[in-house]
């Protein structure tokens, strides 16, 4: 009989709405079943030996899914547990309102990848992007995305962080407060990416230069194009004196320095060049849907 893993993450911010029990009992006609409760943030597994693998969780818990299920050549089924489920709603939700609103879950049809790691939706430094790893999963637990809003004013911040950026040919060379490239048509919350197609094999390209150093008069200096970024959002490109937001299929990023980055709301070091690029996922990626389950 078949193997299927089912990896629910006990520390996501509304992992109460899994039904364990759903979960054995939808896949278990098919497939032999081995539940495996995340309830520690250092716990690892592996979908090596699995005919399927069924996560449940947030927007890391798919992230770490679709690198294991793919480096084994796994199919992948995610369904959203998470805090702000950013991937479950943009792509899922998306795909749902082209095709079947009452599908239990739908096909990711292309997948992004950061120097051939894949991710699920954002890869950013700068202003604002600790947010995704700041809060402590006890936190997210007991306040919801509260916790995150809790912390915007500490992470209200200018950086500077010297890095050259290659888009599709175009170069874009400076200091920059916010890099950003995003697959999906939500981050932190906001749903500012008009422009956000399931199945374009592109990701979108957002940049904000530095004023400086990080003080009072350089965070107002910031305010303006961070607001026109996430609160006005983008129904198309736009490069201003400030500000770049386009499309990209191909992305080279060169940092001078070692530099923090939120990969789908994990920290992760980078440094040097990393290329960013969109490509049919190597196995089949579903997006779940957990009202569906009976």
């Amino acid at each position: 009989m078949k193997k299927c893993l089912i990896v629910i993450n006990s520390l996501c911010g509304r992992s109460s709405r899994v039904d364990e029990d759903r979960l054995v009992a939808r896949f278990g006609g098919v497939y032999e079943p081995t539940v495996l409760r995340i309830t520690d943030e250092s716990d690892e597994w592996a979908a090596d030996g699995f005919d399927l693998v069924v996560a449940a969780g947030g927007d890391g818990t798919f992230s770490h899914a679709l690198v294991n299920c793919t480096a084994a050549g796994v199919p992948l089924i995610y369904y959203g547990a998470g805090t702000f489920n950013e991937c479950a709603k943009s792509k899922g939700a998306h795909n749902r309102k082209r095709k079947d609103a009452e599908a239990e879950f739908v096909p990711m049809k292309k997948l992004a990848t950061l120097s051939g790691r894949p991710f699920g939706y954002v890869a950013a430094a700068g202003s604002f992007t600790p947010l995704g790893y700041t809060s402590s999963p006890a936190r997210k637990k007991r306040l919801g995305i509260l916790a995150y809003i809790l912390n915007i004013l500490r992470e209200y911040k200018v950086y500077d962080i010297p890095a050259s950026v290659t888009a599709d040919g175009a170069q874009y060379s400076g200091r920059y407060t916010l890099i950003m490239a995003i697959d999906s048509e939500r981050c932190f919350g906001f749903r500012f990416n008009r422009l956000y197609r399931p199945d374009d094999k592109a990701v979108h390209l957002l940049l904000i230069k530095s004023p400086g150093k990080n003080s009072l008069v350089n965070k107002i200096r910031i305010f303006f194009p961070l607001f026109r970024a996430f609160f006005i959002g983008f129904g198309k490109e736009k490069e201003s004196g400030a500000l770049v937001f386009r499309r990209a299929e191909n992305l080279s990023v060169t940092l001078s320095g070692d530099v923090m980055f939120n990969i789908d709301g994990d920290a992760a070091p980078l440094s040097g060049t990393f290329d960013i690029a969109v490509d049919m996922p190597q196995n089949d990626v579903y997006i779940g849907n957990l009202s569906m389950l009976k």
